[in-house]
């Protein structure tokens, strides 16, 4: 067995889970989509959770290129954010135009379908989470430094808001098919963290 056919049945398990849900693909869906024995299957995953484990961390790989991307330039940290949103919403509509439909958020939908779950997938959706928003806590905790919004924001308190409401707009945004959706969010994000909570 190689890497490729591991790489392969990841693909076609993500393209699967994001055209419908991980509730609705079957092993034998996915084996005869990739092209594979079912042993072959089980000799990389032991199970069809494992599966959604790997594509959790191949979303999460793909998500992770553009939060790199955005808030590791030199701009300013509110700036940074800005870039976010917009790399976010340019890789919802390359997804739109690959499957004609907004697929929604690629950690979020299987966040829904996994997160309620006991075991290895809730831990690592959780880990995911935080670590995506630390990106943002960091950025507003340096945009606090720099006087760039008011005193009195928790850095922390800014980014979870900001982040929940990335996933509802983006919910909406894959209810109604429209990427553009969390384009025009970018200034809701901003009075959500700009914005001090008593």
């Amino acid at each position: 067995m190689t890497d490729d056919t591991r790489t392969r049945l990841v693909q076609t398990a993500r393209a699967l889970i994001h055209g419908s849900s991980f509730a609705d693909v079957g092993i034998g869906d996915l084996c005869r989509e990739a092209g594979v024995h079912r042993g072959s299957l089980y000799h990389f995953f032991p199970s069809k959770e494992a599966v959604g484990l790997a594509v959790i961390d191949a979303n999460w790989e793909l998500l992770k290129a553009v939060l790199d991307e955005s808030f590791g330039s030199e701009a300013p940290p509110l700036e940074r954010i800005d870039a976010f949103v917009g790399g976010f919403a340019g890789m919802l509509t390359a997804a739109r135009d690959q499957m004609r439909a907004v697929p929604g958020c690629p950690i979020g939908n299987l966040a829904l379908e996994l997160a309620g779950r006991p075991g290895e997938a809730r831990r690592r959706i959780t880990e995911i989470l935080t670590a995506w928003q630390r990106y943002f806590r960091d950025a507003v905790a340096e945009a606090s430094l720099r006087g760039d919004i008011p005193a009195g924001v928790d850095p922390d308190a800014a980014a979870l808001r900001a982040l929940a409401f990335l996933q509802g707009i983006t919910l909406m945004a894959k209810a109604y098919d429209r990427p553009t959706l969390v384009t025009e969010a970018r200034t809701a994000i901003r009075t959500l963290i700009e914005t001090p909570v008593p």
